[in-house]
């Protein structure tokens, strides 16, 4: 059998198929009880999580980020989920306690 003919027969059974659920939903009333309601979009962007957060896209040296991602990877793999912003955000609460700045974690609850 040709590639062709076995896409015919498939295209055939696809129709056949097609055409019995029309016949099937033709002879069948809705019920009139069963209310459809409309699916609710959300227009724009979603709404954020947590407070008033920055993106702040950075341009990483590639031996750099490569080091990062294997990194993160074993963090993945022995305890948690963990990604490359849990990296930096723990890098920048190393940097302000090195200058004598409170952590992350205070600044939140200061602003709140």
């Amino acid at each position: 059998m040709s590639k062709t003919s076995k896409k015919n027969a498939s295209m055939d059974a696809l129709l056949h198929a097609a055409a019995a659920e029309e016949t099937k939903t033709e002879t069948e009333q809705p019920e009139e009880s069963a209310v459809i309601e409309p699916v609710k979009r959300r227009k724009g962007r979603p709404k954020k999580a947590e407070g008033n957060r920055q993106q702040l896209p950075t341009y990483l040296p590639e031996p750099l980020y490569f080091e990062m991602l294997d990194y993160v990877n074993l963090k993945k793999r022995s305890d948690r989920q963990y990604s490359l912003n849990d990296l930096v955000l723990e890098g920048l609460d190393l940097w302000l306690a090195s200058i004598g700045k409170p952590s992350i974690e205070e600044l939140i609850k200061e602003n709140k």
